[in-house]
């Protein structure tokens, strides 16, 4: 049995003896077994070799035909008999997967293995894309480039996007810089001393509306600013400065004040309020509560034109003067006095003046007509104050009259429901010299029939100047008199 060495992949095979070779097998022979063979192949690449190694080996033989028997005897005269060798298929070590077949040995030769073409790969058609990315980066580069150095006509140069912006944030973004806080400051009093540093007691909103060139004016409510040891106004970058009144008017609740320019630019722009209608835009913009809500913006519209509303200038609970205002359903609370009603186009239509504050109302507010805060301001910029004929009188509507007792005094007829009677003259006044008596009675000015005491005052302040001559029809004692007053 035989053992078979493997070194590398490539495997050789013993030779095998025949009686019928003609070559003479003797011990050279068998030794030369036992060494090293190696074989090039045709390519003549190294063979590794194998060393086989013959333990023992047996062969049995038998006799053969009778007619070879001299041929054998003559064989052995010449050469020494040796037990025949009988080579058995080589058993492979346990670490060979397959025996190796033996072949006759012809010519011993190792067939060379065909040589490995290499095998290419095809490659994914779903990546192939991925080298088109260097080529289209550079070409985009190259059109930068070129655009770079290259002087566009002003015609095709891209417009630069705009802010798109509706009309009320157009309005809101072009005047709300020009509202501003006003604060009204006066030393507090009490029982032990009286305070040195004037004290804030109330807080509104004002309009910037004129700008010049170290000035700065501002108009808001005079209710904003009356009785103010001085005034603080916070504009709308937080910056504080202090404010100089330059005039105010209680009957049309409006006040100029001024500031240093500083870095004010911009102004309010002012719009016919005589051409608004109901249903247009309106937005609110002022200081609600505090200065902490400067600059809050509330929104709605035109809910009413030429509204009469009475209000009580004095606090004695009963109406003193009557003002014709803007009606709108913007929110306008305590501190939005003085503040801007605008327009969609970013217009003063109107000055935030009050509103009508009852559990069960709402959206009820009313502001000052622009046309009237132009005319108002013009005067107040120049001279100050309004002035405004004077008659003379203390007087009080009869409507107020409601006792009868009250009413048989002052000698009132029991079917006269309008009018105003006369409860004082002052000496040296219009009305002394017309010859106006206490407890007379004015039904009629210049042929209008009166209805209230609002009405006896927009007659006297709209309607005539200082010198004018006012027409009067009086009721004294049940008797019907024209009287003629010089206004002073």
């Amino acid at each position: 049995m035989g053992k078979i060495k493997i070194l590398k992949k490539e495997y050789f095979r013993p030779k095998r003896r025949f009686r019928h070779h003609k070559e003479t097998l003797n011990q050279e022979d068998v030794a030369e077994e036992t060494h090293e063979e190696s074989v090039p192949d045709d390519n003549s690449e190294l063979v590794d070799k194998v060393t086989i190694t013959t333990d023992s080996v047996q062969h049995e033989e038998n006799s053969d035909q009778e007619s070879s028997d001299e041929a054998a005897a003559s064989y052995q005269e010449k050469t020494p008999i040796e037990e025949p060798v009988v080579v058995q298929e080589p058993i492979v070590e346990e670490t060979a997967v397959s025996q190796v077949p033996v072949i006759e040995h012809q010519e011993d030769q190792v067939t060379p293995e065909p040589k490995s073409q290499p095998v290419r790969q095809r490659e994914s058609p779903h990546f192939s894309w991925l080298y088109l990315i260097p080529a289209v980066l550079f070409g985009i580069a190259l059109v930068m480039l070129w655009n770079l150095f290259t002087d566009t006509p002003e015609h095709e140069k891209p417009k630069p996007v705009q802010e798109t912006l509706t009309k009320t944030e157009k309005a809101i973004k072009l005047t709300r810089d020009h509202v501003v806080s006003v604060v009204n400051l006066q030393k507090a009093n009490n029982l032990l001393n009286e305070s040195e540093v004037p004290e804030e007691v109330g807080i509104g909103s004002g309009v910037i509306y004129k700008v010049i060139a170290k000035e700065a004016f501002i108009v808001t409510n005079y209710h904003v600013i009356k009785d103010a040891q001085s005034v603080q106004v916070t504009l709308s970058n937080n910056k504080k400065v202090k404010a100089s009144i330059i005039g105010s008017d209680e009957w049309t609740d409006l006040a100029v004040i001024k500031v240093p320019k500083g870095q004010l630019t911009g102004q309010m722009k002012f719009a016919d309020s005589d051409k608004i209608i109901v249903g247009q835009t309106a937005i609110a913009i002022g200081s609600p509560l505090s200065q902490t809500f400067a600059g809050s913006v509330s929104q709605g519209i035109i809910s009413g034109l030429n509204r009469a509303v009475p209000v009580d200038l004095d606090g004695d609970g009963l109406y003193d003067w009557e003002s014709n205002v803007i009606q709108t359903d913007a929110a306008v609370n305590p501190g939005n006095s003085g503040g801007a009603l605008v327009n969609d186009q970013g217009e003063l239509v109107g000055i935030n003046a009050m509103k009508i504050s009852l559990d069960n109302v709402e959206g009820i507010s009313f502001a000052i007509p622009s046309n009237d805060v132009k005319k108002i301001t013009a005067i107040l910029e120049t001279k100050h104050k309004i002035v405004r004929p004077e008659l003379g009188i203390q007087a009080q509507d009869i409507n107020n009259l409601q006792l009868d007792a009250v009413r048989q005094q002052l000698n009132i007829p029991a079917d006269m429901t309008q009018g105003v009677i006369v409860m004082g003259v002052e000496g040296g006044s219009a009305a002394e010299a017309a010859g106006l008596q206490t407890q007379d009675i004015i039904t009629s000015m210049d042929g209008k029939k009166l209805e209230s005491l609002v009405q006896f005052r927009k007659i006297l302040y709209y309607d005539h100047q200082k010198g004018d001559t006012l027409t009067m029809t009086v009721t004294r004692q049940g008797k019907t008199k024209q009287l003629k007053a010089i206004l002073k």
